[in-house]
């Protein structure tokens, strides 16, 4: 799922578009009970509200079969 998508079913689940934002900015998350509802309704594990941001960065890494190198990572040619 992509972030955008994830914004729009949250809203549409019932939180304002401040409580989203504060989500992405790891300020605030849903409570626990919300975190259950959320995993059954939408597919999110729990345990990545933890830092959703990167939990949906690396979900839709392995959807694409893509890699990213962070700035510094060699790739192996000298």
């Amino acid at each position: 799922m992509k972030r955008k998508e994830l914004e729009k079913s949250l809203i549409q689940f019932g939180y304002s578009k401040n409580t989203v934002d504060k989500f992405f900015q790891l300020r605030l998350k849903p409570t626990a009970d919300k975190m259950f509802k959320l995993e059954d309704e939408f597919g999110i594990p729990v345990h990545a509200w933890r830092d959703i941001k990167s939990y949906l960065q690396e979900n839709n890494t392995k959807q694409n079969g893509t890699t990213t190198r962070t700035q510094g990572q060699s790739n192996g040619n000298w």
